[in-house]
């Protein structure tokens, strides 16, 4: 496919791998179109990309390559006449966008109050899930998109894959732009039905030493609670990532037995605290994970909650 129909996802701090870093290796590679979530990250940005598409804007700034989504009839009536706009349709994911009944209806709206309609998309609620809503939400939109087409909106930028469809595509997308999201960072579905290719996730989390416990009685407890009984104390390292920086706090279970496992083999000691974390081994750095799959898994949770909540204050070394 063409490079211009690729759009880079970078909404919230770029899945959390920092927005600047990974909008100026996107545009290294020549992407030349990006989605963020608010205006302010598209401001960031905005020297990077011809187009910047803003999910959920909560300001309008006048900007020649920002796109503004309508993901209401309300949207509609709060918009100006000088700006881009993108009509969002909700298609089954029932979260944002006007129903397929209201489209008539936003259509003449848009066009009485002398819009700029430059866009319209949906969004697919189980694309890296088997389940036959793909199917359904494809073939609506396509209907839905004959509709806009038919009412005299032309060169229109028209999207409706995430990545996960994106990988689903039995045809070749042609005309349509993608919004490649969390395959951009290494991860995908490992349902083994879909067949999705195995990616290398791209951000490794490193901690650095800021002591270490050199008392040698033969037994002690570390951190809260004293979870850890240490028998006999051969190196034992405090690193600067705790739960603030968005390492989450792993339970009891995890920790004594010794479920997460850091890349080399290191495990933690005692209860995660707020701005540390005590590990068996005194190397001055530690990669403490290199992918968060296996975190997600023992946490019950998937791998985008891990890595969006990662601190911002966290710096981003590009390697």
């Amino acid at each position: 496919s063409n490079i211009n129909q690729i759009a880079v996802v970078l909404k919230d701090n770029a899945y959390g791998h920092g927005l600047v870093p990974i909008a100026k290796m996107a545009k290294e590679f020549g992407i030349t179109r990006a989605v963020v979530r608010s205006t302010q990250e598209a401001e960031e940005i905005k020297e990077l990309f011809s187009y910047i598409l803003i999910l959920a804007p909560k300001e309008i700034i006048q900007q020649p390559n920002f796109f503004y989504t309508i993901n209401s009839i309300e949207d509609i009536y709060k918009y100006p006449k000088t700006v881009n706009l993108e009509l969002k349709v909700d298609t089954g994911m029932h979260r944002l966008g006007i129903s397929p009944m209201e489209l008539y209806f936003a259509i003449n709206l848009i066009k009485s109050k002398g819009l700029k309609l430059r866009g319209f998309f949906t969004h697919f609620r189980e694309a890296d899930e088997l389940s036959s809503t793909l199917f359904t939400q494809r073939e609506l939109f396509n209907i839905l998109k004959e509709t806009i087409i038919e009412s005299c909106f032309h060169n229109l930028n028209i999207h409706s894959n995430n990545s996960a469809g994106l990988f689903r595509s039995t045809t070749k997308i042609e005309r349509e732009m993608v919004r490649v999201g969390i395959a951009s960072y290494g991860y995908l579905s490992k349902n083994p039905v879909l067949k999705f290719p195995k990616l290398k996730p791209v951000l490794s989390l490193w901690g650095e030493k800021i002591g270490e416990l050199k008392y040698h009685q033969s037994h002690f407890r570390i951190g809260y609670g004293g979870i850890s009984e240490v028998k006999n104390n051969k190196e034992i390292g405090v690193y600067d990532i705790g739960y603030s920086d968005g390492f989450r706090r792993l339970s009891d279970t995890i920790i004594q037995n010794r479920k997460f496992l850091t890349p080399n083999g290191y495990y933690p000691l005692g209860r995660v605290s707020m701005d540390s974390l005590v590990l068996n081994t005194t190397n001055q750095e530690v990669e403490i994970f290199n992918s968060v799959s296996q975190l997600a898994e023992l946490l019950g949770t998937i791998e985008y909650e891990l890595l969006v909540g990662l601190s911002k204050e966290i710096k981003r070394v590009i390697v």
